[in-house]
């Protein structure tokens, strides 16, 4: 447990090192992915998808529902660090669309 906790605050660190610097990857969490790869192994942004999705723990990489779980931790907790207006709403809508979902 104590393992898996402190790869999520490396994790983290990472994630908004990324949002910090790049605005994409706030809006997009594909942008966000490939920025995190190419930042954690070099020139993973060459490399098949399905190499990075399937090898992702032997490369050394966070999955992407860990990644995208932290970007949503980091941007509700630093308001700074969320996307435009427009993919704010839009996130807003795909979630309650998906309570609802979820209720059903």
């Amino acid at each position: 447990m104590e393992v898996k906790m402190r790869n999520l605050k490396t994790i983290e660190k990472k994630v908004r090192a990324v949002l910090e610097k790049n605005e994409d990857a706030r809006n997009d969490d594909m942008v966000l992915y490939l920025a995190l790869c190419n930042a954690c192994l070099k020139d993973a942004g060459a490399m098949p998808l399905a190499e990075i999705m399937t090898q992702h723990k032997y490369l050394g990489l966070p999955s992407f529902e860990s990644v995208s779980r932290t970007r949503r931790k980091l941007q509700a907790r630093y308001p700074e660090l969320a996307g435009s207006r427009p993919v704010q709403k839009m996130r807003a809508t795909g979630e309650k669309a998906y309570r609802r979902y979820a209720k059903e």
